[in-house]
């Protein structure tokens, strides 16, 4: 169940590990500008009079060369990403690319299906069995449409941008700036073995981690998520397209709102 919405929304494209040849000519220069280099890679963050240092941070990987290297300096040798989705692990060393301004980050509704019924969709508590059913999003800040070759071009290319924005005033989207609660979960947690749904135990062990929200939240409605990231604050990039949501987020209701 909890995989069915992402194996609903991607291209079911067959993943191959053959590549084609490169180009015999490549424009591109194989040497780091050294307008690139970004110098606070160079610290670990947590050097004297550092802003934003507080207990429970670690130190971060430090490079003055913007790790370029990255991949094939690392002592456990992994296989290039090479836009290929290898399931037994990679290293990819394309750069992140363009990161959009607060005023332009993306945010998802899931309208259809429901956790419950409402008025717009009071049917949707429920779905039928062996019934074909669309899943409709309406998604904030996303310029939609642009998807390239899984097969051969995955994580191939920085993250970039275009000059719109596709902000929807007046629609039932989340403005991902306006949040009354946000915590940066930096303890382990603890380790706790997953039952099945028949009571077994399974073989996987997962991590129990809590954020304490103190003092409540006024009475009303809410969503929570989870946002699992790096030490270094990115996204946590996974080694397939088609996969099960790493994030999961669950709506809830304080007080006697309605």
């Amino acid at each position: 169940m909890a995989n069915l919405l992402l194996t609903l929304l991607l291209l079911l494209t067959p993943i191959s590990q053959a590549l084609p040849s490169p180009p015999k000519s490549n424009p591109d220069p194989t040497c780091l500008s050294p307008a690139s280099i970004q110098t606070g890679s160079i610290y670990t963050g947590l050097e004297p009079n550092t802003p934003g240092i507080r207990p429970g941070l670690s130190n971060s990987t430090t490079s003055s060369n913007n790790f370029i290297n990255f991949c094939s300096a690392h002592p456990e040798k992994p296989p290039l990403t090479n836009g290929r989705q290898l399931t037994t692990g990679s290293c990819n060393g394309i750069p992140m690319g363009r990161i959009p301004s607060s005023d332009n980050m993306i945010s998802s509704l899931i309208v259809f299906p429901s956790s419950s019924s409402s008025s717009r969709s009071p049917e949707a508590a429920i779905i039928p069995a062996l019934r074909t059913f669309n899943v409709t999003i309406l998604v904030r800040g996303l310029s939609a449409g642009v998807l390239v070759n899984p097969s051969s071009n995955y994580y191939s290319a920085p993250q970039d941008l275009d000059a719109r924005t596709d902000s929807r005033e007046g629609s039932e989207v989340l403005d991902p700036r306006d949040f009354v609660f946000f915590k940066g979960v930096d303890d382990a947690g603890v380790e706790v073995l997953q039952t099945g749904s028949k009571g077994d135990v399974t073989a996987v062990a997962v991590r129990e981690l809590r954020a304490e929200v103190s003092g409540g939240l006024p009475a009303g409605r809410y969503r929570v998520c989870s946002m699992v990231a790096a030490a270094n604050h990115q996204p946590v990039v996974m080694p397939v397209a088609q996969r099960g949501a790493q994030d999961d987020c669950v709506r809830f209701v304080v007080g006697g709102a309605n």
